[in-house]
């Protein structure tokens, strides 16, 4: 009865909070990644204050005192959210201000490419058509590309609506994705700064000791990192990569074309094909084959050279895992979650694989 009162409150908090919140799993998931990323900066930034309060003590007077540590407990998460918010919103303003001007030539170009099949031969159209009537034999096989592709195009899609074409809808998509931020930005900052007291209440409910969830921590922690680098930075590399190689084809709109580049580089196998391809096929079939032949062999060569070279060194770093289990991670996140499976996939792997990593410890120091 001792124990079962006080697990009885701490699962009412949780489910208070799970009724208030369970509109947004992925605002809530990707907090809890974020926060899981950089909580050694905030505890950092909360060590160095306390440092600074030290030395500062001994020659303070009692007034000035209190202020001080005042600002010094609520200074590390004012700097952290300054922090955060300059992380993800920098990157975000460069990209539209360096996207915007392109932006609707841009997207009517694409539609124009799409629209007629970016120029394919009627014969190639036939071939891919066989190919797709073809998977109708088997069921699973199909729905799996279907839903592959699907994803895809909504990622596509959604990305370049969201940028340009949606404008300020104030009633419509605009403050969704405002309250999504909003959402986003507050619970990270909630996480990181009451982490540890969620990790001790997690512990109790369960009745997990806390050297166990620090290791479960310290597992996904290293998974987002290499997220981050392997997926993340690559991305945007390789977008740099075919951005110079657009303007140096002769199209009009290369930072555009670069972003969508970035934005399909992570997906595994195909990635940044996907754009690079189409628009050398477009280049060859409309007669400028110097310039269809250079970039293809960019793309074929010097892009997936930094994708073949440095998504494994990074990922493998975080994720103890072949490359082949990890790109089937990214793969069936992309599938069964969409654009959030490429955090989902790999970080849900690290868990996986930091619990058989448990179970086998409890049976080594059983036995």
């Amino acid at each position: 009865m001792t124990t079962l009162l006080p697990r009885f409150f701490y699962l009412t908090a949780a489910l208070a909070w799970y009724l208030l919140l369970w509109r947004h799993p992925a605002a809530i998931f990707l907090a809890g990644c974020f926060a899981c990323l950089t909580q050694p900066l905030y505890r950092r930034l909360k060590h160095n204050m306390r440092v600074g309060q030290k030395r500062r003590q001994h020659t303070a007077v009692q007034r000035k005192l209190r202020l001080q540590r005042f600002f010094s407990d609520n200074a590390p998460i004012y700097v952290y959210t300054v922090a955060l918010l300059a992380a993800v919103f920098t990157p975000m303003a460069a990209l539209i201000l360096l996207v915007s001007p392109q932006a609707g030539a841009g997207l009517a170009r694409l539609r124009e490419l799409k629209a007629n099949n970016f120029q394919l031969p009627a014969e190639w159209m036939n071939q891919l058509q066989q190919v797709r009537t073809s998977l109708g034999e088997y069921p699973r096989l199909e729905k799996m590309v279907y839903d592959f592709f699907h994803n895809l195009d909504m990622l596509l899609n959604d990305t370049v609506n969201l940028l340009f074409s949606r404008g300020f809808d104030v009633l419509g998509g605009t403050m969704d994705v405002l309250w999504t931020l909003f959402l986003f930005f507050t619970l990270t900052v909630l996480f990181t700064v009451y982490s540890r007291r969620i990790r001790k209440i997690a512990g109790r409910i369960f009745h997990w000791p806390q050297a166990l969830l620090r290791r479960f921590t310290a597992a996904i922690h290293r998974a987002l990192r290499a997220v981050m680098l392997g997926i993340a930075l690559v991305a945007m590399i390789q977008g740099l990569l075919c951005g110079i190689a657009f303007a140096a084809a002769g199209f009009k709109q290369p930072a555009f074309w670069g972003m969508l580049t970035t934005f399909t580089a992570p997906i595994p196998v195909v990635g940044t094909a996907l754009v690079w391809l189409p628009l050398s096929l477009s280049l060859w079939f409309t007669g400028e084959t110097v310039a269809a032949v250079g970039l293809a062999l960019w793309g074929a060569l010097a892009v997936a050279t930094v994708d073949n070279l440095l998504r494994p060194l990074f990922l493998r770093q975080g994720i103890h895992a072949p490359f082949f289990v990890l790109i089937t991670a990214i793969l069936c996140g992309l599938t069964g979650f969409g654009p959030v499976g490429l955090i989902a996939g790999p970080v849900l792997l690290a868990f996986a694989i930091q619990a058989v990593e448990e179970g086998n410890r409890f049976y080594r120091q059983r036995d």
